[in-house]
């Protein structure tokens, strides 16, 4: 009985082995090689990336006043009216283990909100644009089940940060022919156990 208890248990693990959790990491260089480093106030929204999907800013490269990350970033500012605060990020499958570096832009200290679907949240104050350290911070939310978050300014009127290294862990759900082997499997173990049980009974 030992056995085909065992046997049982083997297809279950290999469907929880082939359902597995990967990292992303969205940082935004494939999609932003060539852009300026300065707002135009045409937005690149909805953004879709994978399973995340961006809306509210602008994919701007080396962003004039924006010394800390000089890379490519999503960007938001209030000046155009058209960006938006906050930037919301919507995933087609729940993820979890979620992480963004906020970056300030303002030229005061600014605090900074991150927010998911399921209630939880996240506050930091981060130093004036172009301080020598502080002006960018990774704000962390590790729940499980997330399929929506906001990035947003304390500063309703003319808000100005970016985002970049947009990292989660997503799960990799298995295939239909994975299924379809699973309960082939489960079948092959089943019938083998009830054939083992009436040979007993003879």
């Amino acid at each position: 009985m030992k056995r085909a208890a065992v046997l049982i248990f083997i297809p279950f693990l290999w469907l929880s082995h082939a359902t597995c959790a990967r990292a992303d990491v969205i940082n935004f260089e494939s999609q932003a090689p060539a852009n300026a480093g300065v707002f135009t106030g045409i937005p690149d929204s909805p953004l879709a990336i994978g399973i995340a999907t961006l809306t509210g800013g602008e994919l701007l490269r080396a962003e004039t006043g924006l010394p800390a990350d000089q890379t490519a970033v999503y960007a938001t500012e209030g000046l155009f009216g058209v960006d938006s605060n906050p930037l919301t990020i919507t995933f087609s499958a729940p993820i979890g283990s979620f992480s963004v570096l906020v970056a300030n832009g303002d030229s005061q200290n600014q605090s900074y909100t991150l927010s998911d679907n399921l209630g939880d949240t996240v506050t930091k104050q981060l130093a004036l644009s172009g301080a020598v350290s502080g002006s960018t911070a990774t704000l962390t939310l590790p729940a499980s089940g997330i399929t929506r978050v906001t990035i947003s300014s304390a500063n309703p009127d003319f808000w100005n940060f970016a985002i970049d290294d947009v990292t989660f862990n997503a799960t990799a759900a298995p295939e239909p022919g994975t299924w379809a082997l699973c309960a082939a499997s489960l079948l092959f173990v089943l019938a083998y156990v009830k054939r083992r049980n009436d040979r007993s009974e003879l």
